[in-house]
């Protein structure tokens, strides 16, 4: 009888642990069904990850489509990303660049889901033939540091450092 409630201990634990994947999961399914692409599978991402994270970042998710629909309507990504995210997600930023004729416009969406001292950010970026899903976590007292002094912050984590002459 014990291992049955250890058995069902662990499905319950994984069911809700899986359950905040949901929208990251959404919105990856959401393109490969309407665009007809699979994200691709990177080796050992997790491992790359859980090292490279920066600080006050948790649950980073990435999801990488390549041999993407080069002409994708900006407006169709943006209603396919909304009408996969759940409820709490707000557009927290949108960014579409102009098409010269010469190259097909990128486009970057980032929404944001304030929830439990954590900021959770889904960031969906389309360049010609290729598109990256991105979610993130980052924890309130990272927000409240950068948002305090963004400048300093941002020369802190750069690799290009200023010298006064």
């Amino acid at each position: 009888m014990k291992p049955l409630r250890v058995f069902l201990l662990i499905l319950c634990t994984s069911a809700l642990a899986f359950a905040g994947d949901n929208d990251f999961r959404g919105v990856v399914r959401a393109i490969e069904g309407h665009y007809g692409v699979h994200h691709m599978h990177v080796p050992l991402l997790g491992v790359a990850m859980f090292f490279a994270r920066p600080s006050g970042v948790s649950g980073m998710k990435l999801a990488i489509f390549e041999d993407f629909d080069a002409n994708a309507d900006p407006d169709d990504v943006r209603r396919i990303v909304e009408n996969s995210l759940g409820d709490g997600w707000h557009p927290f930023v949108r960014v579409r660049s102009r098409n010269d004729g010469n190259a097909t416009a990128e486009t970057t969406l980032i929404y944001a889901n304030p929830s439990d001292g954590k900021m959770r950010m889904m960031i969906v970026n389309v360049e010609p033939s290729e598109a990256t899903v991105v979610e993130l976590k980052v924890d309130e007292h990272s927000i409240k540091r950068w948002l305090s002094e963004p400048g300093e912050e941002a020369e802190d984590h750069s690799s290009h450092h200023h010298t006064d002459n």
